[in-house]
């Protein structure tokens, strides 16, 4: 009996916010700024799929920096370079493929966040603006390229599941799982709203 009472005490002063939405009792958890800026840190370099029926290459995310987190949406400072690039076209039924080098681009972007509860499937939307770029290809025209790829799109991440609190008090076993109902931004926190599911497993 001690261990599950320290264990649901644990629990419940660990997440910082416990809320309700109608009779369906969720779980918040606020995740801050500098944890998510180390997190995104950790992940770079990072290549993305922003590929188009006009443009091909290899397109990374070098750097991600001056992370802010606002309500409903973020803004930050990317670095973005772009190598083995092509303009596509086609002219009489045949593709024609200009190569055009390579570029980097530095911006600032806002994003909104859009969570999907049923696929578990977090949707970042980024607005670019103020750009500048350099590299050895035509660096204005594929810079808008690129850009014209990123801005306005939605980039999906899928969500893994989130491992289930376990603990064991004589011969139960008492689990803990939750399930990811949205993702928001807020002021200088991630918050993530998660329904717990509660089971009892007895070793007798």
């Amino acid at each position: 009996m001690r261990k599950l009472l320290f264990f649901l005490i644990t629990f419940f002063i660990c997440l910082p916010v416990s809320s309700y939405a109608g009779a369906n009792q969720y779980i918040t958890l606020d995740i801050p700024e500098a944890v998510i800026a180390r997190a995104v840190t950790a992940m770079l370099p990072l290549n993305i799929d922003a590929h188009s029926k006009n443009i091909r290459g290899d397109i990374t995310i070098l750097n991600i920096s001056e992370l802010q987190l606002n309500n409903r949406n973020l803004a930050c400072r990317m670095h973005l370079a772009g190598n083995n690039l092509a303009f596509l076209t086609e002219i009489a039924g045949h593709e024609i493929r200009l190569k055009v080098g390579s570029v980097e681009i530095d911006f600032r972007a806002n994003a909104a966040l859009r969570f999907d509860a049923a696929k578990q499937i977090l949707y970042i939307k980024p607005v670019i603006n103020t750009v500048s770029a350099k590299g050895d290809g035509r660096n204005g025209e594929i810079g808008k390229a690129l850009i014209g790829l990123l801005n306005g799109r939605e980039f999906p991440i899928t969500m893994q599941e989130l491992d289930p609190l376990i603990a064991r008090t004589g011969s139960k076993t008492v689990i803990i799982a939750t399930k990811i109902t949205d993702i928001l931004a807020q002021k200088d926190r991630l918050q993530l709203k998660l329904t717990p599911t509660i089971s009892v497993k007895s070793s007798r």
